[in-house]
C-alpha cells in the first residue's frame, strides 16, 4: 500500500512539471510581439545667420544687415527687402528674387549731381539684370533736407524718369532709421556700393573712384568667381 502511494505521488509531481514546462514551450502560448526599430529623425538644419558686420561702409567690409518694409519696386508695388534673404536665400513665393550682387545707389533730393548718376545706373539696368544684380535706389533726404521716406524715394526716382530698380528711403531703414545719413563713411553724394551676396562683402565703393564705377564689369560673373 505504501509502495502504491509513493508511485502515485511521483506520477502527480511529474504531471505538475510537465504543465509548468508548457507555460513557455507549448504551441498555444502567446508569442512575443516583434520589436520594430524606428528610423532616427534627420537633424534639424542649422539656422542661417547673417555674417558679422562692424557697421562700416568701406571696401571689403561686410555690409550691415538692414531691411526696408514698404519699399517700392519699379512698378510701384510695395515690397519688403531683407538683406538677410539675399544672403540666406529668399523664401519660396517671395516677390523679391535672389541676386548675385546688390547695387545700392545713394543720393538726396537736394544733391545737384544725383539725378544724372541715378539716370546712368538706370540706363544700364538691363545689363545689370543680365548679371543678376539687384538695384536699390536709396534716398536719404528730401529737397528740404527732411529725412526721406520710401514713399518720397519712389516719387523722386519716378520724377527722374527712371523705370528700374527698387526705391527706399532712409527714414524706413531697419533697424536704425537714418543709418546711411548718420554714417561717417558716406562723405559725398551721389555714392554707391556693390555688395556680393554670397558673403555680403562690399566689393566696390564709389568713394574710392573719381569716376563712375564700372558697374557692368564688376557685377559680371560674380556667380562664377
Amino acid at each position: 500500500m505504501k509502495l502504491l502511494t509513493s508511485i502515485l505521488a511521483l506520477f502527480l509531481v511529474s504531471c505538475v512539471a510537465l504543465d509548468d514546462s508548457c507555460v513557455s514551450g507549448c504551441d498555444d502560448a502567446t508569442p512575443e510581439p516583434d520589436v520594430i526599430e524606428e528610423e532616427p529623425l534627420p537633424p534639424e538644419p542649422e539656422p542661417c545667420l547673417y555674417p558679422t558686420a562692424t557697421g562700416r561702409l568701406l571696401y571689403s567690409e561686410t555690409f550691415p544687415e538692414v531691411s526696408w518694409e514698404g519699399a517700392y519696386d519699379a512698378e510701384g508695388n510695395q515690397v519688403t527687402i531683407h538683406l538677410l534673404d539675399q544672403y540666406c536665400g529668399a523664401e519660396e513665393g517671395s516677390v523679391v528674387s535672389d541676386y548675385d550682387s546688390i547695387v545700392l545707389a545713394i543720393g538726396t533730393g537736394w544733391c545737384t549731381y544725383c539725378p544724372d548718376y541715378m539716370r546712368y545706373i538706370d540706363s544700364i539696368a538691363d545689363e545689370l539684370e543680365t548679371n543678376n544684380a539687384m538695384v536699390i535706389f536709396v534716398e536719404l533726404q528730401t529737397a528740404t533736407m527732411a529725412t526721406a521716406t520710401s514713399a518720397y524715394a519712389n516719387e523722386y526716382i519716378n520724377d527722374l524718369g527712371i523705370t528700374s530698380g527698387f526705391r527706399v528711403g532712409d527714414a524706413n531703414t531697419w533697424p536704425l532709421p537714418e543709418f546711411f545719413l548718420n554714417s561717417s563713411d558716406i562723405i559725398a553724394y551721389p555714392t554707391a556700393f556693390i555688395v556680393r551676396t554670397r558673403d555680403m562683402r562690399i566689393i566696390a565703393n564709389q568713394r574710392d573712384s573719381n569716376y563712375y564705377m564700372d558697374f557692368r564689369s564688376i557685377t559680371a560673373g560674380i556667380s562664377e568667381d
